[in-house]
């Protein structure tokens, strides 16, 4: 809508009225006016036959000259006679006031000539800091918002950010107006997920700087900017492949093509990637109650049975982890054999109980971990003289009496061995003494050594019968049973072992090996006995 600046009377016989006004907008850092100037009609006896031109002038600079208002014809007018300067630009007007000066005059024989002088309003220009620019927090690669405050319609913004090394123009998919007002305009933007996750390897977020280049129409004003923050999305974790195979040292098993406890062990390998940038920072390996480190390794002998899933967590440089799953693994249970029950008696040829018997009579039932029936258990037995050879082997069947030797000294105690042996090659061994034929004291010769209950045997005193003490009973050397030391005695190969913390169990026999098995209770450690 146009502004009056002043309604003049032009001249004189006739007198003509002369309305100016004008119109204004903003053009960046410039201003732009369009002047009008409308004749009003001239009838009756009064006349005009001359031209009536019009010159402007902004700000001193002529802008229009000698601009045409009416030709010398028509000489009367009904209607006002109407002129549009059309649109003219003043450079570089920011504020204030511009000077409009209208020389209104004619020719071909009129001596007419006027001017006329205003002063034009001036929109306030626009600045850069009229706009506020807010760019919220953003996950990578997922979207971020971006708000510009403003102070009115027409512009348009162009936006860009850098982030550590990574910088980039937002257009086209990455940006996206959401909404707009002549107050406010919402967008939305995303950025390149690998290029920027890829500026922070070793975090979860990192700093960047959004810049928004503003314009008026076609016309820069200026530049503002903001900070964001952008956070590395959950998604966004190493990625791990797990493979594991079974090893089998022991021969029997191998040929088996099992896992079974305490005789097995794994061997896993862990392909992985950080993503992102990140690198792989540590890889950790578990299976059966053992955790080892690397991407690559071998356990320990298998201490727990079932069906067992492997696993491997995977942690980059970000602290990020991830944890994959290995398909089960089945491991068969395993234990030694184990003998249920044995006894050895001396005895005649018809297996008749004697004390003084040629032959043993002897039994011995066992047992072994079946291993899918791959695994069986044979049990044998030797005898021989305190202190003399062992004979060979024989081969007995498991829960079966079964005699040995003949002609067995009365005067003799004999030790007998019995022997259960598993596929695998597992033995467990009894051993028992069969004294001699009873008596009640027997000196002998040489009078070194004197038994009760039996024959004397050796340099030592002997007792075959139950001993009963009265009073204190000192041991100044080693403390045997069965022959063998009281520390084997009581911790066999094969047992198992609790402590409290994470080492070997103390006592323990000398040179014996002790393996770690799995109790799954925390603070609770237990140990087998190997060797």
């Amino acid at each position: 809508m146009s502004i009056t600046l002043d309604t003049v009377n032009w001249g004189s016989a006739p007198n003509i009225g002369v309305t100016l006004a004008y119109d204004s907008q903003r053009s960046g850092q410039d201003m732009r006016y369009r002047i009008y100037a409308s004749l009003a009609p001239v009838t009756g006896g009064s006349y005009f036959g001359y031209p009536v031109y019009i010159s402007l002038y902004l700000d001193g600079d002529c802008a229009v000259s000698g601009g045409t208002v009416k030709a010398a014809s028509p000489d009367r007018w009904s209607s006002a006679i109407e002129y549009d300067s059309g649109w003219i630009t003043v450079s570089g007007k920011s504020g204030g006031t511009t000077a409009l000066t209208v020389r209104l005059y004619s020719g071909s024989g009129s001596s007419r000539d006027q001017r006329y002088s205003y002063a034009l309003d001036v929109e306030p220009g626009s600045s850069a800091e009229d706009f506020r620019l807010a760019a919220g927090d953003a996950a990578i690669g997922q979207t971020g918002t971006l708000t510009v405050t403003k102070p009115g319609s027409g512009y348009t913004f162009r936006f860009s950010y850098v982030f550590g090394g990574a910088s980039g123009t937002l257009g086209g998919a990455s940006l996206k107006a959401v909404s707009s007002t002549a107050a406010k305009a919402v967008y939305q933007w995303t950025a390149d997920a690998a290029a920027l996750a890829e500026q922070i390897p070793n975090a979860l977020r990192g700093a960047g700087t959004m810049t928004m280049d503003i314009y008026d129409g076609g016309d820069y004003v200026g530049s503002v900017q903001a900070p964001f923050t952008a956070y590395v999305p959950e998604t966004m974790r190493p990625t791990a492949t797990l493979q594991v195979t079974v090893v089998n040292d022991n021969a029997a098993v191998k040929g088996w093509g099992l896992c079974v406890q305490g005789l097995s062990r794994v061997r896993y390998t862990v392909k992985a990637a950080g993503t992102g940038g990140a690198s792989v920072r540590t890889c950790r390996f578990s299976f059966a109650g053992q955790t080892m480190a690397g991407t690559s390794g071998t356990t320990a002998l298998i201490g727990s049975a079932g069906s067992l899933k492997p696993s491997a967590t995977v942690t980059d440089s970000r602290g990020r982890s991830v944890t994959v799953t290995g398909s089960a693994v089945k491991v068969y249970a395993y234990h030694q054999p184990v003998i249920s029950d044995s006894t050895v008696v001396r005895c005649g040829a018809d297996g008749t109980a004697a004390d003084s018997g040629a032959y043993l009579k002897v039994r011995c039932t066992a047992s072994c971990a079946a291993v899918e029936g791959r695994n069986t258990v044979q049990v044998r037995a030797r005898y021989r003289p305190m202190g003399g050879s062992w004979s060979g082997y024989t081969t007995l069947t498991s829960g079966a009496e079964r005699l040995l030797g003949g002609g067995l000294a009365a005067t003799a105690s004999y030790e007998v061995e019995l022997t259960a042996a598993d596929t695998v090659g597992s033995v467990r061994t009894v051993r028992y003494t069969a004294a001699t034929s009873q008596v009640t004291l027997h000196l002998r010769s040489g009078g070194k050594g004197a038994a009760f209950g039996k024959y004397g045997e050796r340099e030592a005193l002997e007792c075959a019968w139950p001993a009963v003490f009265y009073g204190d009973a000192e041991v100044t050397g080693a403390l045997t049973l069965g022959g063998k030391p009281l520390a084997d005695v009581l911790w066999p190969v094969g047992c198992v072992r609790l402590t409290a913390e994470a080492v070997p169990p103390v006592p323990s026999p000398e040179g014996a090996v002790w393996e770690s098995v799995d109790t799954g209770m925390v603070g609770l450690h237990a140990w087998r006995r190997t060797t």
